[in-house]
């Protein structure tokens, strides 16, 4: 039995070779990523033993590993993906702990997994492949977006801060519109009611009324904005609002995309085919969990049926508080860092939203909450409650029942 370790980079890697009986590297080769440098690592492989003797490691990092996966996965190798997170562990046990180099990486993958102290990391099908990928493009579109409306939000706190006083959110329709119109208070000079009301004409789900307008413009005549670089602040200002505008089209176009693809119909025989849809349907009928938080568990988990059971789930999530204790004392801290962060960032944002739409989850947050529990905390517990539930509903594929949710935890 041979064991490869390779160290994964964006334009070239590292593979290490080890045996049974010994953590001595017999061959380190570094090789391109490309199709040439696959080629190359395979001839090395292939001289060394037969396919079936040799178990090729790497870590999840990033994408740039995938393409190497793939091709090694076709060839017939045992492959296993690790979390860099048991790599790090393995390292701090590991005398060479303070040695960081490609080679000693790599290596370090071999003996690892040589040693079976490991759990592999989940690799993606070809569907939750493509609705990872999307999602994560809109996270970061929504990244992006917040960094220009705090830019904005920034610049209004000098240039007009007192227009929170009417409109409360200024990147609403209402509130873009204003600003594309009156990018700073002094931009108000030659402002009346009526030509304010004329800028939201056409514009649907707008209640902007003469008595708001009335208020907003002596709200801009007496602002204590002094005027210093209105031109160019507002020329920053609607810079920015071009940019939310395209970015907020974007990510629409993205969720369209991505509805597509979930609704899409799987090119599997009628009764599996008819079961994918069932299991989504159910997922769909949780009060609380909308599509967006489907998408998320989708991209970030996989196929939820992998998950041994509950505990695993949100173990896998990080769905769980850190401990802080002190002396027989132990608190409970912030959720933990380690997990899938945008699933967990989902579920928690589903149980927020369940707490109001949820009757059985939101007697459970005031029940914790009446128990002496924090608010933050109580969120956490019924975020857990909703992945205990998400879980059975998609193993069981059957609809939410209210009457089953305090049955397990």
């Amino acid at each position: 039995m041979h064991f490869v370790g390779i160290d994964i980079a964006k334009s070239f890697h590292v593979g290490v070779v080890i045996s049974q009986t010994s953590d001595k590297p017999l061959h380190t080769l570094k090789f391109n990523n490309d199709q040439e440098g696959f080629e190359k690592l395979f001839l090395l492989l292939s001289s060394i033993d037969h396919i079936a003797n040799i178990t090729v490691a790497m870590e999840a990092t990033g994408l740039f590993f995938e393409n190497l996966y793939l091709y090694l996965k076709a060839k017939g190798f045992k492959l296993v993906l690790l979390n860099p997170y048991q790599t790090n562990r393995f390292r701090e046990m590991d005398t060479m702990k303070k040695v960081k180099n490609d080679n000693i990486d790599a290596l370090m993958i071999a003996a690892l997994i040589k040693s079976g102290r490991y759990s592999k990391a989940y690799v993606s099908e070809d569907t939750y492949v493509s609705i990872k990928s999307l999602y994560r493009h809109k996270a970061s579109l929504q990244d992006e977006l917040k960094k220009h409306k705090r830019q904005v939000s920034t610049l209004l706190a000098v240039v007009f801060p007192e227009m929170e006083q009417v409109v409360r959110d200024p990147f609403n329709v209402t509130g873009l519109a204003l600003l594309e119109k009156y990018p700073t208070a002094k931009h108000y000079h030659h402002a009346s009611v009526d030509r304010i009301l004329k800028t939201f004409r056409g514009i649907k789900g707008n209640n902007f009324n003469e008595q708001k307008a009335q208020k907003l413009l002596e709200l801009a005549r007496n602002s204590i904005y002094q005027g210093n670089g209105a031109d160019e602040r507002a020329f920053v200002i609607l810079s920015h609002i071009r940019q939310i505008r395209f970015i907020n089209s974007e990510i629409e176009q993205c969720e369209a995309q991505m509805l597509a693809l979930f609704n899409q119909q799987p090119v599997l025989d009628s009764n599996e085919e008819q079961e994918v849809m069932s299991i989504i349907d159910n997922l769909r009928s949780i009060p609380g969990v909308s599509d967006k938080t489907i998408f998320a568990l989708m991209s970030e988990c996989g196929d939820l049926a992998r998950f041994k059971n509950q505990d695993s789930f949100t173990g896998y999530l990080g769905l769980y508080p850190t401990l802080q204790q002190s002396g027989n004392k132990t608190v409970h801290g912030p959720l933990a860092k380690r997990g899938a962060k945008l699933a967990k960032k989902a579920l928690y944002q589903a149980a927020i939203a369940s707490v109001r739409h949820n009757k059985e989850l939101n007697k459970l947050f005031h029940d914790k909450v009446s128990s002496g529990r924090a608010k933050k905390e109580a969120i956490v517990i019924v975020a857990r409650k909703l992945a205990h539930i998400v879980l059975a509903i998609y193993k069981n594929n059957v609809a939410y029942n209210p009457q089953r949710v305090f049955i397990a935890s």
